[in-house]
C-alpha cells in the first residue's frame, strides 16, 4: 500500500523544482500539556503563506521540536494541530525564535521570544490573525443590522486604524522592524476590506429573499469601493493569508454584479457537475501570472479537503500541472487529490458483505420503524451526511467501533440526512468508507422524527445515540468512535 501511495505521488507531482538558496530561519519550540503526535506549520512560498500549504514536525517525548525554513522575506508561519490553531510567528530571514505552547493554559498559551517580541505577542492576541481563528464573516456580522453604508465604512476604518496604531507605536519605539510592520499593515488592510466585501455579499444573498438591509445600489457601491481602495492587483496582497478569500469575493463581485450572472444560472452549472471548472475559468478571466497560479492552487486544495471526492477536481489538477509544470504548490494539492482517485477506484468494488441497505425506505417514517427492521436488542445510531466533514472524520476510527459493538451485542445503524440529489454520493461514500451495519437515507417524516428527538437542542451532526430494540432512547448523546474508551464505558453503563 505504501509503495502504491509513493508511486501515485510521483505520478501526480511530476518534476518538483529545487529550492533556491534562501536564508534559513529557525523556530525552537516546546509544547507542554498533552503532546500531539505532530505540529503542523505553514510553509511560506516566496513570502506567500496559506493554511493548506504546510508541513509537520514531530515533538519528542518532552515536547521539544525544531522547525527550519528558508525564506527570503518576512512571512507568516502558522502553527497548529489540525484545525486547532496554536499561534502565528511573523518570521524574518536568518532569525531564530523560541516558542512555548502551553496547551492546557487558559492565557498565554502561545509565547515567542526573539525578534519583534512585543509585536509577536500583540499579533497573537488578535482574533482576526488567521483563517483558523477568524474570518471576514465574523467581523461582518457586527454590521448585520446596520443600514447606513457611510457608518459601516467609518466603523471598519476606525477598527483597522485602532488595530494598527499600537503597531505604529512599536515601530516608532524601534520595538518592531519596518518589515514586520509592513506585513502586518497589509494583512490588516485587506482583512477589513474583506469584511466590507462580506457585508456586501451578505446583502446580495439576502436580497433574493428580500431581507437585505442595504439597497442594491448601496451594497454594490460598498463592494466596489473595497476593491478600489484595496485592489486585488496589489502584489503585496499575496503575502497575506487573506488573499484567497479576498480574491474569491472579488470574483463573486465580477460574476454576480458586473456580469450580472443570476443564481439560477449558477445552479444549472452546478447540476451539470462543472462548478469548479466554471470558477477556474472565471479566475483566468480576471487573474494572471503568479496570482492566478496561487489562486488556482489554493482553490483546488480547499475544494479537495471538503471530501466530496469530485472527479472534476482530478481533471482540473491535471490541467494545473500542465499550465504550471514547475509549481511549488503541486505537492500540497497532490496529497489531497490522491484520496479522490482512490474514492472512485473503490466504486468498482462490491459492497462490503457486512453492509446492509434497509429496504422500502419510503415506509420507514420514524426511528422506531427503522429499529424494528434490525431485530436487535440495542442499536447504536450515527446521524450523518455526505457533506459533513466531522462525520467523515469519525469514520477513520470505525474498525475499533465495529469490534466494540460486536462485543457489546449492539447493532450499528447509520442514518443519513442527505437530500435526494445526494443519493448517489451517499451510496458511494458507504462503499468508500466501508461502513458496516445498517443504512437508511431519511425521508422527510423520519427526518422530522429525528429532529423531534433532538428537541430544543441545536441540531448538529455527527450525532450518536443509543436505542433499545423497541426504538426507545437509552441514551440521547453518546461518544463517537474517535472516543472509543468513553464510548465503551457508556455502552457498559459505567
Amino acid at each position: 500500500m505504501k509503495k502504491l501511495l509513493y508511486i501515485l505521488i510521483i505520478l501526480l507531482l511530476g518534476c518538483v523544482p529545487e529550492k533556491e538558496n534562501f536564508q534559513e530561519m529557525t523556530i525552537q519550540g516546546k509544547i507542554t500539556g498533552k503532546i500531539p503526535e505532530r505540529i503542523e506549520y505553514t510553509i511560506p512560498i516566496n513570502g506567500i503563506s496559506y493554511v493548506g500549504f504546510e508541513n509537520a514536525v514531530q515533538p519528542d517525548s518532552l515536547g521539544n521540536f525544531k522547525i527550519s525554513l528558508v525564506i527570503d522575506k518576512a512571512s507568516f508561519i502558522e502553527l497548529s494541530d489540525g484545525h486547532k490553531a496554536y499561534g502565528t510567528i511573523i518570521a524574518e530571514p536568518e532569525m531564530n525564535y523560541d516558542v512555548s505552547i502551553a496547551v492546557e493554559e487558559k492565557k498565554n498559551k502561545f509565547t515567542i521570544k526573539g525578534p519583534n517580541q512585543k509585536g509577536q505577542d500583540l499579533y497573537n492576541q488578535n482574533p482576526n490573525r488567521s483563517l483558523l481563528t477568524g474570518h471576514f464573516e465574523v467581523e461582518a456580522t457586527k454590521y448585520s443590522k446596520d443600514s447606513i453604508p457611510k457608518r459601516i465604512k467609518q466603523n471598519l476604518e476606525e477598527s483597522r486604524e485602532h488595530t494598527l496604531k499600537t503597531y505604529n507605536d512599536l515601530l516608532s519605539d524601534n520595538l518592531i522592524s519596518k518589515e514586520f510592520y509592513e506585513l502586518v499593515s497589509i494583512d490588516q488592510h485587506y482583512f477589513y476590506a474583506g469584511a466590507q466585501t462580506s457585508i456586501a455579499l451578505l446583502n446580495y444573498l439576502l436580497s433574493e429573499r428580500k431581507m437585505n438591509f442595504l439597497t442594491e445600489e448601496e451594497y454594490t457601491d460598498l463592494w466596489e469601493e473595497a476593491f478600489q481602495s484595496n485592489p486585488v492587483s496589489n502584489p503585496a496582497l499575496m503575502r497575506s493569508p487573506w488573499f484567497f478569500y479576498y480574491v474569491k469575493s472579488y470574483l463573486w463581485y465580477k460574476d454576480l454584479v458586473e456580469d450580472n450572472i443570476k443564481p439560477e444560472a449558477l445552479l444549472k452549472i452546478k447540476k451539470q457537475e462543472l462548478p469548479h471548472t466554471y470558477h477556474i475559468e472565471l479566475a483566468k478571466t480576471y487573474l494572471a501570472g503568479k496570482q492566478l497560479e496561487y489562486y488556482y492552487a489554493a482553490y483546488l486544495y480547499m475544494e479537495a479537503i471538503s471530501q466530496n471526492y469530485e472527479k472534476e477536481l482530478v481533471r482540473l489538477f491535471e490541467l494545473f500541472k500542465e499550465a504550471y509544470p514547475s509549481s511549488e504548490y503541486t505537492q500540497f494539492i497532490a496529497s489531497e487529490i490522491i484520496p479522490i482517485i482512490a474514492f472512485h477506484r473503490k466504486q468498482d468494488e462490491e459492497l462490503n458483505e457486512h453492509t446492509y441497505i434497509l429496504e422500502n425506505p419510503k415506509d420507514i417514517n420514524s426511528l422506531k420503524d427503522a429499529v424494528h427492521k434490525l431485530n436487535a436488542q440495542r442499536v447504536y445510531v450515527d446521524i450523518w451526511a455526505t457533506w459533513c466533514a466531522p462525520c467523515k472524520k469519525e469514520f477513520e476510527y470505525n474498525s475499533r467501533l465495529y469490534q466494540l459493538l460486536e462485543n457489546e451485542d449492539t447493532a450499528m445503524l447509520y442514518i443519513s440526512v442527505d437530500k435526494d440529489d445526494r443519493a448517489e454520493k451517499w451510496m458511494e461514500m458507504i462503499k468508500y468508507y466501508q461502513l458496516e451495519g445498517y443504512h437508511i437515507r431519511a425521508n422527510e417524516k423520519l427526518y422530522e422524527d429525528i429532529k423531534r428527538l433532538r428537541g430544543e437542542d441545536r441540531f448538529g451532526i455527527p450525532w450518536h445515540f443509543l436505542m433499545d430494540g423497541e426504538g426507545n432512547i437509552i441514551q440521547k448523546y453518546m461518544s463517537g468512535p474517535s472516543e472509543i474508551n468513553t464510548l465503551k464505558k457508556q455502552l457498559q453503563g459505567n
